[in-house]
């Protein structure tokens, strides 16, 4: 038996699939939207029918697997779950309004010894600045005269340099 390829594969076995499920919905609309019971019910005719039916019609299981739930104690536990929240929520929006109100008050901290700093720094130079004047009116009003020179520093003799070598030129 020869195989096909691989795409007639894929798309038979979608056909398949499809087919299929054409017959299970059909079926499944069919005993939803059964039109002799819809026929019955007009007409007023009632077949018997089964307990377990009735039962599951009313709610009930023929085996309760499970309790039953408690929704006003879901409810609560819920609002506990939401109060645990809130309050992180809370204290995390405190904290960041408490540090956003520090952060504020180490800036103008900060501004404040900077401004400081500035002041000492400009008053530091004024002084110097001062000094410097002072020292120059000094220099200014002392005659200086002649500065004679030491007896021990040697005479200044001119350098000699040495002969100029060039590169050889001509034939070698």
């Amino acid at each position: 038996m020869q195989k096909g390829s691989f795409t007639s594969d894929t798309f038979e076995k979608l056909a398949e699939l499809g087919t299929s499920t054409v017959k299970k919905s059909a079926s499944a609309v069919k005993q939803t939207f059964d039109p002799t019971k819809i026929f019955e019910k007009v007409v007023g005719i009632e077949q018997p029918k089964d307990k377990g039916i009735e039962k599951l019609e009313k709610g009930q299981s023929k085996k309760q697997n499970h309790t039953p739930l408690d929704l006003k104690k879901l409810q609560s536990k819920y609002e506990d779950q939401d109060k645990v929240k809130q309050q992180v929520l809370r204290q995390h929006l405190f904290q960041l309004v408490k540090r956003s109100g520090e952060d504020v008050v180490e800036r103008k901290k900060q501004e404040e010894l900077e401004k400081k700093r500035k002041l000492t720094y400009e008053e530091e130079e004024k002084k110097q600045k001062a000094e410097e004047k002072k020292k120059l009116e000094q220099m200014q009003t002392i005659p200086m005269g002649k500065i004679r020179r030491s007896i021990f520093s040697p005479k200044k003799v001119a350098k000699r340099e040495q002969a100029e070598v060039k590169p050889a030129t001509g034939k070698q």
